[in-house]
């Protein structure tokens, strides 16, 4: 054994290595295509700082504007004026420096030997004076460099108006033009001919003189400085520096463009940094993300932060065996920067850094160190296990206030880390906030963070959701509450806290000065523990949001609650979301907001609200003077409640947001809603979805909208609205100011309708998302809609979904987007368009800069169109997300888009499903993927690429670091394709979703998948379903999920695994410690199988998802599932629909339920359950406080 397990490591060890060389290749080939981008830089630099030592673009002036005489120019005194040369290469994101060309800020150079420097230099000088009196582009006529720089507004610089600096442009090409006309009038057209009175040069005429004239060379450049007098202070001609771009072009530019463009330089470095080491920059923001994987990547990555200064927040992940000199450079760089926020990711940390770098005390210096950096206000550090030690810095007294808080991954705390971790927090004093979300640890753990968090003097944030700690762990956590002064934040999200521990916690909230929030969702506390919590609710003084979403709570704890906020002055946020408050509760909670001063936000979502409900709570709103949201959706008030509540909207100086979506308003309810809209001056946000309003309402709100100027998202979707309310909605969009986002989807607006929505979007001077989806519009009205998005400014989300545009309607908004700048969310889902379609659309993307999504799915474009789309994939860079789906490209469409894919920096996101790509097509599609490091999601569902498919895609992944989700389900894939798979998966470190359903891949293909999960450490969803996978490919599986650690979903719906499969899935499943999602759909399963899965939940703390629909479980499964269920502490849902259940199984089931304080939903479908059954379960409804979704 002891043999075999050797040559398992030294294998793993193999392949991680393995992995280590191919990530180092693919660096060095990166690195490689960087170095002879900048050797090219260079060798560009090299020529131009020799041949071009001085300024190159230069004019001539009169001395003395006033005084020059036409008839004397010859007595004239001219002076040199260079130009700064700026232009795309000074341009700084968010500068409100102008970047064209100017003036240089200097006096002038007067000049030596007049006559033989005009005769030297005045072609040069006459040409420029017509480029800056035409305003044309340099181009490379005048120096060969310059062919990107234009001549803009040189008035700008100098001290004259616009009038009398055009005046001396042409007195100086005047007296240009006549000495050089007497000292070469043998000359053979080499100059413009000025014989004869002067006419105006024509465009044309500029063109076809440019095209004749060569631009001054080094040599020309070099002798200019002897014919200027400059004195010994003149170091620096025109006060210009010189500058390098990117691509080595040297430039002449003034002292702001100069820093400008310094600046930029080290802005452009860090992007390249972190594009190569694929993070994320978002410059607006100042905001890096990057995961650093060597000293070599780190230095680079320090050094640019270093000198960059536009990064504020840094998330950083170190994931090598670091050096304690690694971790001092990250403090040297953080010092010289402005980062205040940095995020420290050690999850990926090898082990060997627990004892290299944290051995000693001084593991510790370097992050207190970086702790008080002056720069420095947030600290938040992610730890795994291992590296729980961290945790215990050593007391020292901060020299500013700055916030540090630990994450622990799910799964970290063991019993040993967890009593490592609370001795450390008694004695902490610079943690401010851990999270332990999903770390189980129940009881025990409660009672000893209890003792830690009496002594703890810095912990204001502590996240315990999900960690089944039961009321016995609120009592304790209560305990540390009484005495607690510095904790703010407390979430006991999903904790099995029933009214016993509501009561523990209110007792100590009654004395407690500090927490600020208390998260209770998805607890039992119903109506006897929101009592307890009232009765704190009514002198505490420091609780500002109070969660109560899914906590079973009736009316009788909506009338404690309410008796609370008439004297509770400090609470401003109350969730009651998804309860039972009925209209008993809304009546209660109604008085206390009439004298309530500080609730801001009240959340009744799906709460059996009625009529009654919504008069009284209308009845609050005419004198509550704070409250700014009321959710109302799901809920089922009629017409008199809805009409109370609008006409209270009226003299409420407040309510920012209504939602009153699925309420049965229907159209006489908007008239009253209208007019209250046309003088209410708060309401932003309103929410009609499904109420029937029709055009009779559309017409009344539209009134409204002419005249309001404060509502900004308005939603109609459903609402069967036609033309003629489409019509008057058009109509107050034209006028309106404010309205951002309009949801017409699934209404009848027809043609009419269209068009005047349409035209009002030409008009509208706000409207930025507009939903057109299913409106009947077809391709006559696409012209119109086109017309408008020409010149529209404020549009950015169109959709257009299954509206039959066709290949007309897509010309027409092809001929828009090549001048629209704003649009960047196109969606043209199942619209009839063809191959021609898709060739005028790719013309847009050619030029397009806006658009970043681009969905063409359900159409009917074939390879021509690909090929279309694939030629201007080339060329754009703005483009992330493109969906093909459903169309007819093939493997020559395929092979288009992929030639596209090598070269395309952008597209992230590529939908190609149900589309026949065949084999071919994904060869050519996975040959791109070996060295495109930008698309992170595949989808080929579909596509019958057969193993030979199976087979080119994993060559792709075990080097391509970037794909992280992979679709191919349908695709006939069998046990050979999943073979390739399985060895790629055993090097790739980023997929992440791998979809293999209806495929088949059969035992084998299992087999060799399972090898891959125990050696992956990145895939967290597998999905297997209808692969006619049996007892050996769940044995398979169960092995590998025994020692898998990343897997949390696994899709195994229609195989044929039976009893026996369940029985050595249960096996691992008592073991695994991430799997949170089990699919067992139709796989034969019998009433073993269900007691051997009822054995694995005993122990089991991670599964919360378990589907056994179309089983063959009877009551005797039923029974041992029920037994299993009143020990687990983490089952939220378990579907046994159309199983054999009987009433038997029913009685059982009830008697889990009654003790089980985390199941929230049972589908029972299609059972065998008689009357005898229903009547037990029924009672379950009585007593149970946790089970919301009963079928």
């Amino acid at each position: 054994m002891d043999k075999s397990n050797a040559i398992l490591d030294q294998g793993a060890m193999t392949q991680q290595i393995a992995q280590k060389v191919l990530e180092l290749q693919n660096q060095i080939r990166d690195r490689l295509i960087l170095i002879e981008s900048k050797t090219a830089a260079i060798l560009t630099q090299q020529l131009e700082l020799t041949e071009y030592p001085i300024p190159r673009l230069f004019i001539v002036l009169p001395e003395q504007p006033t005084k020059y005489d036409p008839g004397n120019w010859f007595r004239t005194k001219f002076r040199l004026h260079f130009i700064c040369e700026c232009g795309e290469h000074t341009k700084v994101t968010g500068s409100r420096l102008p970047n064209h060309l100017h003036l240089a800020k200097h006096e002038g150079y007067l000049i030596r030997e007049p006559t033989a420097f005009f005769k030297k230099y005045g072609p040069f000088l006459l040409l420029m004076l017509e480029l800056i009196k035409f305003g044309s582009n340099i181009a490379g006529h005048v120096v060969p460099t310059l062919a990107s720089l234009r001549v803009i507004e040189l008035v700008d610089s100098v001290k004259h108006t616009v009038e009398s600096f055009t005046a001396m442009i042409d007195y100086s090409h005047d007296c240009i033009d006549t000495q050089l006309t007497k000292a070469q009038e043998s000359s053979q057209g080499d100059f413009i001919d000025t014989d004869g009175p002067r006419t105006e040069m024509t465009q044309q005429d500029l063109a076809n003189y440019l095209n004749n004239v060569e631009g001054l060379d080094g040599v020309e450049l070099r002798q200019l400085g002897s014919f200027l007098k400059t004195s010994v202070e003149d170091q620096l001609l025109g006060n210009l520096y010189r500058m390098t771009t990117k691509d080595g072009h040297v430039k002449w530019v003034c002292r702001d463009h100069y820093r400008a463009g310094y600046l930029e330089a080290h802005t452009q470095r860090l992007r390249d940094v972190v594009k190569l080491a694929k993070g994320q920059f978002d410059e607006q923001l100042g905001k890096v993300k990057i995961s650093l994987s060597s000293s070599f990547a780190a230095a680079e990555f320090y050094n640019a932060i270093h000198n960059a200064k536009g990064v504020i927040e840094l998330i950083v992940c170190l994931n090598w065996e670091c050096t304690r000199s690694d971790i001092k450079e990250l403090e040297n760089a953080l010092k010289s920067s402005r980062v205040s926020i940095l995020r420290l990711d050690l999850q990926q940390f090898p082990t060997s850094f627990t004892s290299n770098i944290l051995s000693t005390l001084k593991r510790y210096e370097v992050f207190l160190r970086i702790r008080e950096l002056r720069n420095m206000k947030s600290i938040h550090i992610v730890l795994r296990k291992g590296i729980v030690k961290l945790l215990s810095f050593p007391k020292r007294t901060a020299s500013h206030l700055c916030k540090l808080s630990f994450e622990l991954v799910p799964g970290t705390i063991g019993v040993k880390e967890f009593g490592t971790l609370t001795e450390m927090l008694g004695t902490n004093t610079h943690l401010t906030a851990l999270d332990m979300k999903g770390n189980s640890i129940g009881f025990e753990g409660a009672l000893a963070l209890t003792l830690a968090c009496k002594t703890n003097s810095t912990l204001t944030a502590l996240n315990l959701e999900s960690n089944s700690i039961g009321d016995n762990g609120a009592r304790t956590l209560s305990e540390s509450l009484r005495t607690n002064l510095t904790l703010t934040t407390l979430n006991l999200k999903s904790n099995s806290i029933g009214h016993n521990g509501a009561q523990a916690l209110s007792e100590a909230l009654k004395t407690n000065s500090t927490l600020t929030t208390l998260n209770l969702t998805n607890n039992s506390i119903g109506d006897n523990g929101a009592q307890a919590l009232s009765v704190a609710l009514r002198t505490n003084l420091a609780l500002t949001t109070l969660i109560f979403e899914s906590n079973s709570i009736g009316d009788n704890g909506a009338q404690a609650l309410s008796e609370a906020l008439k004297t509770n002055s400090t609470l401003t946020t109350l969730n009651l979301t998804s309860n039972s408050i009925g209209d008993y509760g809304a009546q209660a909670l109604s008085e206390g907001l009439r004298t309530n001063l500080t609730l801001t936000i009240l959340n009744l979502e799906s709460n059996w609200i009625r009529d009654n409900g919504g008069l009284a709570l209308s009845k609050a709103l005419k004198v509550n003077s704070t409250l700014a949201t009321l959710k109302l959706q799901g809920n089922s008030i009629g017409f008199e409640g809805i009409l109370a509540l609008i006409l209270a909207c009226k003299t409420n100086p407040t309510l920012t947001t209504l939602n009153l979506e699925s309420n049965s308003i229907r159209g006489n309810g908007t008239q009253t809603l209208s007019d209250t809209f046309k003088n209410n001056s708060t309401l932003t946000t309103l929410n009609l979805k499904s109420n029937s309003i029709g055009d009779s309402g559309a017409h009344v709100l539209s009134e409204a909208l002419k005249t309001n100027l404060t509502l900004t998202t308005l939603n109609l979707e459903s609402n069967v609205i036609g033309n003629n309310g489409a019509q008057a909605l058009s109509e107050a969009i034209k006028t309106n100011s404010t309205l951002t986002a309009l949801n017409l989807r699934g209404n009848s607006i027809g043609f009419e309708g269209t068009l005047a929505l349409i035209l009002a979007c030409k008009a509208s001077s706000a409207l930025a998302t507009l939903n057109l989806e299913n409106n009947s519009i077809r391709s006559n009205r696409a012209q119109t809609l086109s017309e408008a998005f020409k010149t529209d400014s404020t549009l950015t989300t169109l959709n257009l979904r299954y509206n039959l545009i066709g290949d007309n309607g897509a010309q027409a908004l092809s001929e828009a987007l090549k001048t629209n700048l704003t649009l960047t969310t196109l969606d043209l889902t199942y619209n009839s368009i063809g191959d021609n379609g898709a060739q005028v659309l790719s013309e847009a993307l050619k030029t397009n800069l806006a658009l970043t999504t681009l969905n063409l799915r359900d159409n009917s474009i074939g390879d021509k169109g690909a090929q279309s789309l694939s030629e201007a994939l080339k060329i754009n860079s703005a483009l992330t997300t493109l969906v093909f789906c459903r169309n007819l490209i093939g493997s020559n469409g395929a092979q288009a888009l992929s030639e596209a894919l090598k070269t395309n920096s952008t597209l992230t996101t590529l939908g190609l499903c149900r589309s026949p790509i065949g084999s071919n097509g994904v060869q050519a599609l996975s040959e791109a993927l070996k060295t495109n490091s930008n698309l992170t999601t595949l989808d080929l569902r579909y596509n019958l690429i057969g193993d030979n498919g199976a087979q080119a895609l994993s060559e792709a992944l075990k080097t391509n670091s970037a794909l992280t989700t992979l679709i191919l389900e349908r695709n006939s894939i069998g046990d050979n394709g999943a073979q390739t798979l399985s060895e790629a998966l055993k090097t790739n470190l980023t997929l992440t979703t791998l979809g293999l359903n209806n495929n088949s891949i059969g035992d084998n293909g299992a087999q060799a998948l399972s090898e891959a999960l125990k050696i992956n450490s990145a895939l967290t969803i597998l999905e297997l379903g209808s692969n006619s996978i049996g007892e050996k490919g769940a044995q398979a599986l169960s092995e590998a999920l025994k020692s898998n650690l990343t897997l949390t979903t696994l899709d195994l719906r229609y195989n044929l695994i039976g009893d026996n499969g369940a029985q050595v899935l249960s096996e691992a499943l008592k073991t695994n410690s991430t799997l949170s999602n089990l699919n067992l759909w139709d796989n034969s399963i019998g009433d073993n199988g269900a007691q051997a899965l009822s054995e694995a939940f005993k122990t089991n703390l991670t599964l919360t998802n378990l589907d056994l629909r179309y089983n063959l479980i009877r009551d005797n499964g039923a029974q041992a599932l029920s037994g299993a269920l009143k020990a687990s502490s983490t089952v939220v849902a378990l579907n046994l629909e159309r199983n054999l259940t009987g009433d038997n199984g029913a009685q059982v089931l009830y008697k889990a339920f009654k003790a089980n304080w985390t199941t929230s939903a049972l589908n029972l479908q299609r059972s065998s359950i008689g009357d005898n059954g229903a009547q037990v379960l029924s009672e379950v409804l009585k007593t149970n406080s946790t089970l919301t979704s009963l079928n």
